[in-house]
């Protein structure tokens, strides 16, 4: 049988199996930072900094409850960090913090007891961020 390319059937395996586990590892990473946020004894509030690579998104969980109120920031130097805040599962946001929103502050009154999600996106480029949550 003709082989344009030289190779072996061996050789087109192993070279497709490479791609595929490439392709694999990279929809598992490309999640950015997945992280359980829990305040230190005594305190409402933390600071978290990281930096989101484009295209990525980093998600902060905590839990609160109803009637508790929650204010979010976020700053970047370059001012592209954005965040939007939802309901566990993320099928439905906060208003004022969902997506399209590009919010850079947010606070209100929780409406349920939830462990709510935090996305961290860039709007341009790689973004490094101060993200600010304080629960009281």
């Amino acid at each position: 049988m003709f082989n344009p390319l030289g190779m072996d059937l061996i050789t087109r395996r192993l070279l497709a199996t490479l791609f595929i586990c490439a392709f694999a590892a990279s929809s598992v990473f490309a999640d950015g930072v997945k992280k359980k946020v829990h305040f230190a004894p005594g305190t409402s509030s933390t600071t978290i900094k990281g930096t989101v690579i484009r295209g990525e998104n980093d998600r902060y969980y905590i839990g609160a409850k109803a009637g508790q109120k929650m204010t979010v920031k976020v700053t970047s130097t370059e001012k592209n960090a954005v965040f939007q805040i939802y309901f566990h599962g993320e099928e439905e946001s906060l208003p004022g913090a969902g997506d399209g929103d590009d919010a850079t502050n947010w606070s209100g009154e929780l409406p349920i007891d939830n462990e709510y999600v935090i996305v961290v996106g860039g709007t341009r480029g790689n973004a490094s961020y101060t993200l600010t949550i304080s629960i009281k």
